[in-house]
């Protein structure tokens, strides 16, 4: 059966609460808790109804969830377990279970660096231990991209409940070319994530203008109270629809035509640079002509010339002409650094 995130927040909550024996649990409490959890996490400020709580209370006691928890009420009242070692993650898994979980905490396990799934991190540790218990022969199936020493992940949770709740952020921020440190105060739109970094998208008070701010260039997070000031009509897959990357420049969507070598072109074909790319020549010696439509930016530099002697911009011409402008400075950079050496023998 499947569940959804909300449900699974409030399964959480409940049987957080009826594990926690110090204090007696009524049905308004149970609400108030799951209401305060969502908020909290989703940013949602509409109160859980006592319908709902009860529904959920009804599926945790069956075996619909494989739950099948003790639940039982005190004094026509109070809610608790009727075992008091039981937890939705104590009871019995399958053989089967066992097998999907071990697949699903090896990807789980390469999220945990990131603050916002901190509390997921505390799940996955459990899972893994059941999954460990049962079967510790199992090897490593699936590596996924990270970068554990980037800096700026501390603030990864309290800037997504920021954005979920709609809440003004004071920055103490430093960018690569700013000698110090200054503060800034922004309305946070969206949490960004490209090439393993992480940006904060976000408008200055009353302006519209978009920022984006690199979370490993963050030194510090504050909350005024002061009053956020949304984006009419903002559509983060609008905005990011025409490029690669991050930056949004002002720049007009530009077709760019490029002939690929026949080494390169099939990890082209394969993943496309961009979700517009179209195929315009076949040659029969395995190179390609594809053209993509986007907004130029620094991004799509460092993607291109990624590609060395393997790509070449065809047209417009001043993007050409760009290229051939930063590869002959990486040329002239390396035959300073030759004949620097060449100096020191």
């Amino acid at each position: 059966m499947a569940l959804n995130r909300l449900a699974l927040i409030r399964y959480r909550t409940i049987d957080k609460c009826l594990r926690n024996r110090s204090r007696r649990w009524t049905l308004d409490d149970l609400v108030e808790a799951c209401s305060e959890m969502l908020y909290e996490y989703e940013g949602t400020d509409r109160p859980v109804s006592r319908r709902t709580i009860q529904y959920d209370l009804q599926m945790m006691r069956s075996d619909k969830l494989g739950y099948e928890a003790p639940i039982v009420v005190e004094q026509r009242k109070y809610y608790t377990y009727a075992d008091p070692d039981y937890g939705i993650l104590q009871g019995p898994l399958s053989t089967a279970d066992l097998e999907q979980l071990g697949e699903a905490v090896a990807v789980l396990k390469q999220f945990q660096g990131f603050g916002h799934l901190q509390e997921l991190g505390g799940l996955v540790q459990k899972l893994e231990d059941k999954v460990s218990a049962a079967d510790s022969q199992q090897p490593i199936g699936i590596m996924l991209e990270s970068n554990e020493g980037l800096r700026g992940l501390e603030y990864l949770e309290e800037l997504y409940r920021a954005v979920r709740q709609q809440r003004v952020v004071r920055l103490t921020y430093q960018s690569f070319k700013a000698k110090q440190p200054s503060l800034v105060v922004v309305n946070p739109l969206l949490l960004r994530e490209f090439n393993n970094r992480w940006f904060l998208l976000a408008t200055k008070e009353r302006e519209t203008r978009i920022l984006s701010f690199a979370l490993d260039r963050i030194q510090g997070v504050t909350f005024p109270d002061l009053p956020f000031y949304p984006l009419p009509n903002f559509d983060p897959e609008a905005y990011y629809k025409n490029v690669v990357g991050v930056t949004v420049n002002a720049h007009r969507i530009t077709k760019i035509r490029l002939s690929l070598d026949a080494k390169n072109a099939p990890y082209v074909l394969t993943k496309p640079l961009h979700p517009s790319q179209e195929i315009e020549e076949e040659h029969e010696n395995g190179s390609v002509v594809v053209s993509i439509r986007v907004i130029p930016n620094f991004e799509l530099e460092r993607l291109l010339l990624g590609f060395g002697p393997g790509l070449c911009v065809l047209s417009p011409k001043r993007i050409q002409d760009r290229m051939k402008l930063l590869l002959k400075a990486a040329l002239a950079r390396y035959d300073k650094m030759t004949d620097a050496a060449s100096r020191l023998e």
